[in-house]
């Protein structure tokens, strides 16, 4: 029983790091999206921030940020202890961004948590290994040591999921 909490605060630890580490999106300084983009994530009120990023998802509907605005508010949706908004919100993530491992170990693990849709949830925490797998195949895993580092802690952590996930019993 010790291992097992153990092991889910390092889970919950990685996927808290996971969940501040946002992909570099490339949005036009100054622009009107940028600004949004900018105003949602820097919020510090948890309402008002959800406000802005769902007044982001409406306004920008095509973005290229819209995995992180997703990943942003399945952060405050966790803060807020709403399961059910973090699965709705990652599926979403999951949807624009397939690959998006952070939504797919969230996601997994929330279903794991409620025992619900535990075949999704085991599906969705082995891609999440495979998008790791896939950083890892990146000319930037050798070259730098931050990203390595990240994705490593990243990759244990998904792992940490999946082993996880495939434990719950219905």
């Amino acid at each position: 029983m010790k291992t097992k909490v153990i092991l889910t605060l390092c889970v919950v630890f990685v996927l808290s790091v996971v969940s501040t580490a946002s992909a570099q999106v490339t949005l036009v300084a100054g622009s009107a999206e940028d600004k949004a983009f900018t105003a949602a994530t820097s919020e510090q009120n948890l309402d008002t921030k959800i406000t802005l990023l769902l007044e982001f998802e409406k306004q920008f509907p095509q973005s290229k940020a819209l995995p992180d605005i997703y990943v942003t508010l399945m952060d405050v949706y966790n803060q807020k202890n709403d399961r059910a908004k973090l699965i709705e919100t990652g599926e979403k993530a999951i949807k624009v961004d397939p690959d998006n491992y952070t939504a797919l170990m969230h996601v997994s693990r929330n279903y794991a948590i409620e025992k619900k849709n535990l075949a999704v949830a085991g599906q969705y925490a082995q891609r999440a290994l495979d998008a790791l797998a896939k950083k890892k195949a990146e000319p930037r895993y050798n070259e730098d040591s931050q990203w390595k580092a990240y994705v490593d802690s990243t990759e244990g952590a998904a792992k940490a999921n999946l082993a996880f996930v495939k434990s719950v019993k219905p």
